[in-house]
C-alpha cells in the first residue's frame, strides 16, 4: 500500500491569492518529482465543469447521477452531488498523489496556509485551526508561526516539501 500523502490546505478570503499561489507552486513541486493533486472548494456557487451542448453537458442535462469521460490523457467523472474533503482526499490518495494541496475549506481540520493580502484578513487566523503557517503581502503581526511573503515561491515550496516528508 502506497504511503499516505501530505495534505496542506491554502486558505484565505476571497481575492486573497489562493489560486494564483497554487499556480505557481505546483510545476515547481511536480518538477522536483512530488505527484501533486489539486482540490478546490467552490463555496457556495454551482460550478460548470463541462460544456453546454457537449456530450457530457448533455448527460447530465437528461438527469445522469454521475457523467465519466475518458481518453488517451485523463479522464473527469462529475458526480451531480457534494462531496467530503476527506473522500476527495482519499480519492486523490488513491489516484497516487504524493502531495495534496487544498484551495479552501477553512473549517477543515488539514494543516493550513493562511493568505493574508490586507491588514485586517488577520482576523482569519482567530477562527482557522491547525494552521502551520502565514502567506502575505506585508507584515503580520502573529509572530509564532512561520511567515512568508507571497512572492517567495521557493521558500514556500521548501516548507512544503519539508512537511511531505515529516
Amino acid at each position: 500500500m502506497a504511503a499516505k500523502p501530505c495534505v496542506v490546505q491554502l486558505v484565505g478570503y476571497s481575492n486573497s491569492g489562493k489560486t494564483t499561489l497554487l499556480t505557481k507552486l505546483i510545476p515547481l513541486l511536480e518538477q522536483a518529482g512530488v505527484r501533486v493533486g489539486v482540490i478546490k472548494h467552490d463555496g457556495g456557487h454551482d460550478f460548470e465543469w463541462d460544456q453546454p451542448g457537449k456530450d457530457t453537458w448533455r448527460y447530465r442535462e437528461a438527469g445522469a447521477s454521475l457523467v465519466a469521460i475518458t481518453s488517451q490523457t485523463k479522464t473527469a467523472i462529475i458526480e451531480q452531488r457534494p462531496t467530503s474533503l476527506s473522500v476527495l482526499v482519499e480519492r486523490l490518495a488513491q489516484a497516487g498523489a504524493d502531495l495534496i494541496l487544498v484551495e479552501g475549506f477553512k473549517r477543515e481540520s488539514y494543516p493550513k496556509l493562511v493568505l493574508l493580502r490586507k491588514p485586517e484578513d488577520q482576523e482569519l487566523l482567530d477562527f482557522v485551526t491547525h494552521v502551520r503557517g502565514i502567506v502575505s503581502w506585508g507584515e503580520v503581526v502573529e509572530k509564532d508561526l512561520p511567515q512568508f511573503d507571497v512572492n517567495d515561491i521557493d521558500a514556500i515550496v521548501s516548507f512544503i516539501r519539508a512537511s511531505i516528508s515529516k
